[in-house]
């Protein structure tokens, strides 16, 4: 099963490690278990030492990243002074450009942020976003393409496909072990 979910047949190495269900990054500092299903052609579609991107022939696309937080960044300076919800937001605004909703989770990951981005000529991707010790993790999602087509109706159930994607890049986040 690990051999057809991480892609092995095809000519990609993984720079990380597969051990059953579960992909353990290249440093070791996390580990996530597979997030789509071998039933549906789930496999890693590249991974590298900072993160891995998982996904499958529905469309399906999760990408699970690591970053390392220098001691004396602005990022440090702000998330000392002003909080981690700050700290969080200015990162999202910065990567993601400020036309983003932020919405704050205190309960999830003793903080965490999430918020839907939509990039030129792609699906609406949600994102999340929390911290642990000196590292940043951030976490990917894309709307399926069928989902993307259903959701161009009315206002009311395009904003409820949001809100869904915005909560599964939250619990996909919650899955991720962190080392």
């Amino acid at each position: 099963m690990a051999f057809l979910l991480c892609g092995c047949a095809s000519s990609h190495r993984l720079a990380g490690s597969v051990h059953g269900p579960t992909y353990t990054s290249p440093e070791g500092g996390f580990s996530v278990d597979f997030p789509v299903s071998p039933e549906v052609g789930g496999r890693i579609l590249t991974d590298g030492p900072q993160g891995v991107t998982f996904g499958d022939n529905w469309g399906s696309r999760i990408t699970f990243k690591e970053q390392a937080i220098l001691e004396h960044s602005s990022m440090m300076t702000m998330l000392e002074k002003q909080g981690r919800e700050k700290a969080l937001s200015e990162f999202a605004r910065r990567e993601y450009g400020n036309s983003i909703t932020i919405h704050y989770h205190p309960e999830a990951r003793e903080g965490m942020i999430s918020f839907i981005y939509l990039r030129p000529v792609s699906p609406k991707t949600a994102v999340a976003i929390f911290l642990q010790g000196r590292r940043l993790f951030l976490i990917e999602t894309d709307m399926l393409p069928g989902v993307q087509l259903l959701s161009q109706g009315d206002e009311q159930s395009q904003h409820e496909r949001e809100s869904w994607l915005e909560s599964r890049a939250v619990a996909l986040a919650q899955t991720l072990q962190v080392r």
